[in-house]
């Protein structure tokens, strides 16, 4: 064999070789940037739900609808007012669908069995009013005071769209892969597959879950009924395996 098919040969296993690792670092990159994306967009939408809940007593579903407006220029390809409506309603479907959930950390629902709290018909509310004349001894329940309970803590979680093929397989197969012991010792199983969490109810739909968290002070009553999503709120429960949701087409030119 002559010297130059040698060197050619050489030269394309090395090609088969690099490939691979090129097209994961390149097509990584790009699917990298898209989630960075999604998690500065879901940064502004969590604070402007947490801003939207300390004046509406923390209400859950007011909140989610909060989410769908700070979220939809994920969603939004151009400036009509069609098309940005139709963003808001796609958002809103994804959190019905379960690919995006709000959770209170604080006040908990332990705040409101403690002396802080107050009934209020058939709510119990913590109130707003006149806080620094308030006592501050701490609740036997929940260990805060009825200053700290004011202040509205929130985590958004939202499974965000793998668009890149390939990279989709690796991310969602990384999370879920079962800890071995022999091939990788003290490898973290996250999310073991078939798992129900909210984060397998994203992988299982080629979604990656991202979160971000926010905290304001409440200015209004914070109301136990309110944060109830069985009774005020659109998510439910965590997506299933092929999720679809319903199509809208864009209003763009």
């Amino acid at each position: 064999m002559s010297p130059f098919l040698l060197q050619k040969g050489q030269s394309m296993t090395e090609f088969i070789i690099v490939l691979p690792v090129l097209l994961t670092l390149i097509l990584g990159g790009f699917q990298v940037a898209l989630i960075y994306q999604a998690k500065t967009t879901l940064n502004y939408a969590t604070f402007l739900a947490a801003r939207t809940g300390a004046v509406t007593s923390a209400h859950i579903g007011i909140m989610e609808n909060a989410l769908a407006r700070g979220m939809a220029p994920l969603y939004t390809h151009c400036g009509k007012s069609e098309e940005v409506q139709r963003a808001r309603d796609h958002v809103r479907e994804e959190i019905k669908a379960g690919f995006a959930r709000i959770d209170i950390i604080n006040p908990p629902l332990s705040a409101f069995s403690d002396s802080t709290s107050i009934r209020k018909g058939t709510d119990r509310i913590i109130p707003n009013d006149s806080l620094m004349y308030r006592r501050t001894n701490a609740g036997t329940a929940s260990g805060l005071n009825i200053q700290d309970a004011n202040l509205l803590k929130i985590r958004v979680t939202y499974c965000y769209p793998l668009y890149v093929p390939y990279i989709d397989r690796i991310l969602t197969r990384i999370m879920t892969l079962p800890e071995d012991p022999d091939n990788c010792p003290g490898c973290l199983n996250l999310y073991p597959a078939g798992g129900t969490t909210f984060e397998n109810g994203c992988l299982v739909n080629d979604r990656f879950p991202i979160n971000a968290q926010a905290i304001v002070r409440m200015h209004s009553e914070s109301s136990m009924e309110g944060r109830n999503r069985l009774l005020s709120g659109l998510y439910q429960a965590p997506a299933v395996a092929n999720t679809a949701l319903p199509a809208s087409p864009s209003a763009c030119p």
